[in-house]
């Protein structure tokens, strides 16, 4: 990481108050168009504060595009763009990061493309997601680790929509969005979690890039 993003990312670390979990931006913006809110995901990054959704790659089953493994897979572009996807999170600091992804096969392909031996499947993102990923964000968030989950649209649908506050207020289910990432700072001591922003899969060097 450059000199001046570190000095500029340990200050906004030493910055951040006790009630930053109370201040609920704005409608879900893309981070690659704000540089203030980039920063604050590199400095809740830092401090392990951040779960991050992940929509799985281009699903087999709704594209003309070459099948990677079967018609319930991703395909065969999907792949390039999720190795491509993994590889851009190195953009943000170092820290201790757990990543689950739902065992529904093109998750699961997304994720061990991404991440490697490192992602490991939870029943818990395929079976109910969509009425409890709220919840379960709280009680699988480790204190001072990221969470990445690997998941699906609708499970993402669902959870802005969790306690009636948008949390999540963008149209996920477009194609523009595979392989897209959206950014939660969250307190388990609060029970309390708002939208820093989210990624598109194409947007990370032009994000980075401008830091």
């Amino acid at each position: 990481m450059p000199k001046k993003s570190l000095i500029a990312l340990l200050s906004l670390a030493v910055s951040v108050s006790a009630t930053w979990l109370h201040l609920q931006p704005e409608p879900t913006v893309s981070l690659a168009e704000d540089e203030k809110r980039l920063l604050d995901l590199q400095t809740h990054w830092y401090q392990g504060n951040v779960v991050t959704l992940v929509r799985h790659a281009e699903r087999c089953d709704r594209s003309d595009n070459l099948c990677l493994d079967g018609a319930t897979g991703i395909t065969v572009p999907g792949k390039a763009e999720a190795i491509a996807v993994g590889q851009k999170f190195d953009h943000l600091p170092n820290r201790t990061t757990v990543v689950y992804n739902s065992p529904v096969k093109r998750t699961h392909q997304t994720a061990n493309l991404m991440f490697g031996e490192k992602a490991t499947s939870q029943d818990w993102l395929r079976e109910g997601c969509k009425e409890n990923l709220y919840e379960d964000i709280f009680k699988y968030k480790e204190e001072g680790k990221n969470l990445i989950l690997v998941t699906h649209s609708t499970c993402i649908d669902k959870l802005g929509e969790a306690q009636n506050n948008d949390l999540v207020a963008m149209d996920i289910h477009d194609m523009s969005t595979y392989n897209s990432s959206i950014f939660l700072a969250v307190s388990k001591e609060e029970k309390n979690a708002y939208t820093l922003g989210y990624l598109f899969a194409d947007e990370w060097d032009k994000a980075f890039n401008k830091i």
